[in-house]
């Protein structure tokens, strides 16, 4: 069954809003996001899990990519933290029981950090000279993108 899914790079002063998630087998940082519920738009989504798993209320700039995953189509929106909203704090998955959850850690990290993330080198890749600037991304270390 495809299920689209919506995550947000969220950017703030040089640095990107990720989640941590513990699976069984296997352990790694991503941006947050998940699945397009029915009559959500994408951004709707977007704005929705981030909310979830961060904490974070989210303004969309603008859609950056999209790309497929093992269920469909992902789409990736730029957005930031609105007025007031920076501190990040874990959230959880609502489709998950308290001793479900995947998720263990939220937090802020310098993007130069993440150079060798799939979505991240995207991320930077699809951002203006502008927004790298407005996001004080420093692209030492991540020359080779």
């Amino acid at each position: 069954m495809d299920r689209d899914r919506a995550f947000a790079a969220i950017l703030l002063d040089g640095k990107i809003a990720m989640v941590r998630v513990d699976e069984k087998d296997r352990s790694y940082w991503t941006l947050p996001g998940g699945g397009v519920e029915e009559g959500e738009s994408r951004e709707e989504a977007a704005v929705r899990e981030a909310m979830e798993e961060t904490n974070l209320k989210i303004k969309i700039v603008r859609f950056l990519f999209q790309g497929k995953y093992a269920a469909g189509t992902e789409y990736c929106y730029l957005a930031e933290p609105t007025k007031g909203g920076q501190h990040i704090k874990l959230g959880h998955d609502p489709e998950l029981e308290v001793n479900e959850q995947v998720l263990k850690q939220a937090e802020w990290i310098p993007i130069g950090d993440l150079k060798d993330d799939l979505h991240v080198t995207r991320v930077i890749k699809a951002l203006s000279q502008e927004e790298i600037e407005k996001y004080k991304i420093d692209l030492q270390g991540c020359l080779d993108l």
